[in-house]
């Protein structure tokens, strides 16, 4: 798995590079006509495939199906297909941009995403936003490191943060509190990560689509609490409050 993860994270440094140039030059008009998603998601699968033959052990896939949809694939074979691939192949993820309208409003709360699956399970993230500094990595079991520091979610404050979902309300235990919204789910799962975020309340479906987040977040040391229609989110200190 390490030479996998090398290549991820220099896949990263490459398009970090590309978007930090296309955020600093670009007009917010010229970014929302710009492919953006699809030059970045070419370069990523550039770089992979010189290292490690896409469609026959690795495959790519997309969290969203409509940034699958615009990228024009040459090869579909490379796209993974739950249903006739081995589950021990190795899936590189990509989440580009999700927050796109941040992007293009030129608002610095966005990330570029690359994971690495195997057996149905997230073994790698790495997430990046170079605008504010953000390089933020976990490996499955190691612990989750951002520019070189370990982060881990320690601490309890009094003034509590809350953010959560756009498609569930806010639970009523934790309707007191102050929330906050980035409209960008990935930085605010983050920052749940680093302690900024005290709590964080996340529909099931969420859940799915941030698999990258969620194992940085439980790397760094949050905790999972499963209710009926949703998950709390909270370091071990917050969530005795509850």
């Amino acid at each position: 798995m390490q030479p996998r993860l090398n290549i991820a994270k220099s896949a990263c440094e490459i398009i970090r590079e590309e978007v930090r140039r296309l955020f600093t030059n670009k007009s917010s008009d010229a970014l929302r006509n710009m492919p953006v998603r699809e030059i970045l998601a070419s370069k990523a699968v550039e770089h992979i495939n010189t290292y490690y033959k896409l469609g026959e052990s690795d495959f790519i896939h997309f969290t969203y199906l409509d940034d699958r949809r615009r990228l024009k694939i040459d090869n579909p074979d490379i796209i993974y297909n739950n249903d006739s691939h081995d589950d021990n192949s190795y899936v590189w993820v990509f989440s580009f941009l999700n927050d796109y309208e941040n992007f293009c409003r030129k608002l610095p709360f966005w990330t570029l995403s690359i994971s690495i699956e195997q057996n149905k399970e997230t073994k790698f993230s790495i997430i990046s936003n170079p605008i504010i500094d953000l390089l933020t990595f976990s490996e499955r079991g190691s612990g989750s490191v951002n520019n070189q520091r370990k982060i881990r979610s320690l601490t309890s404050s009094e003034d509590i943060l809350v953010c959560k979902s756009d498609d569930i309300p806010l639970p009523d235990i934790l309707s007191k509190y102050n929330t906050l919204s980035l409209n960008s789910k990935s930085i605010e799962l983050i920052y749940l990560s680093m302690g900024i975020i005290d709590f964080y309340v996340m529909s099931k479906d969420d859940t799915k689509k941030f698999q990258d987040c969620m194992l940085i977040a439980k790397e760094a040391g949050i905790l999972s609490k499963q209710l009926s229609d949703y998950i709390i989110l909270a370091n071990e200190k917050n969530m005795n409050r509850l």
